[in-house]
């Protein structure tokens, strides 16, 4: 399982590079249980972010919801938008509430380097990859802070989830200056050619690969490993360094920026 891939060309480094990052779901919060953060990964992550930083880098990081969003969102059918007869208002207002307490953890965890939060409430509407919104606040200097989150969408839907994964699709592919755009994982080393105990790390994944992942329905909303590799490819279309990354391990990152290798899965078109 442990293989690393290397690639020829290295990325850029320099003041002008920008990293785009997502720290998954699983990777900072229990999913199985409500609310549940994991203040060691997320200091762990921070770390690392703060070692990049220092290296002339500026970045976004897109977190996940776990068991922060994930849970009420799919008792209530949020990814669905209005339903009829289904009270789902207080589940909105809760999932934000909890989205914003998740997202104060990793503020904490940065609170001594330059940060810029962004909801996205607070600047998109709709849903999926096209979805309405204003970038333009993500290209001043520092560490720009986004998630997953429950948005308003146009009539009849009202309102829907607005997925990491998509965020991370738009803003690696329309910021400019973009070096490196890295999916880090909860415990996994990458993409697996399976989800058994036995799955090897696929160390180059093409879309002429072959892999079966597994989608858990009952907690995820969003598309699980599916639509992230979906995004990946797209992603692919414009960053040369596309990775999934065991976050567990996060000075990976840093290994990706400084030489072109690591253990992990390169995603390539």
């Amino acid at each position: 399982m442990k293989r690393r891939y290397h690639f020829e060309r290295k990325p850029r480094t320099g003041p002008m590079g920008r990293i785009v990052m997502k720290w998954g779901g699983s990777l900072i919060t229990d999913k199985s249980s409500l609310c549940t953060v994991l203040p060691n990964r997320i200091e762990s992550l921070a770390k690392t972010v703060r070692q990049i930083h220092e290296m002339g880098h500026d970045l976004v990081i897109v977190h996940g919801a776990g068991s922060f969003g994930h849970i009420r969102a799919k008792e209530y059918r949020l990814a669905e938008g209005n339903i009829p007869d289904l009270e789902q208002g207080e589940a909105i207002q809760l999932v934000r509430r909890d989205m914003d307490q998740l997202h104060s953890h990793v503020i904490d965890a940065l609170r001594d380097l330059p940060i810029h939060s962004h909801p996205p409430r607070e600047f998109v509407t709709n849903t999926g990859s096209t979805f309405h919104g204003d970038l333009d606040a993500f290209l001043a200097p520092g560490i720009h802070l986004t998630f997953g989150d429950v948005v308003n969408c146009d009539p009849p839907a009202d309102f829907g989830i607005l997925s990491g994964d998509d965020l991370m699709l738009r803003l690696s592919n329309e910021l400019p200056g973009v070096i490196c755009s890295i999916f880090a994982m909860g415990g996994t080393p990458g993409v697996m050619t399976d989800s058994s105990t036995e799955a090897d790390l696929i160390p180059l994944l093409t879309v002429e690969t072959g892999f079966s992942g597994v989608h858990d329905e009952n907690v995820d909303v969003t598309g699980g490993i599916f639509l992230k590799v979906e995004r990946a490819f797209e992603i692919a279309k414009h960053v040369e360094h596309v990775w999934f990354i065991d976050g567990h391990h996060p000075s990976r990152m840093v290994e990706i920026i400084n030489t072109g290798e690591t253990m992990g899965t390169r995603i390539s078109i």
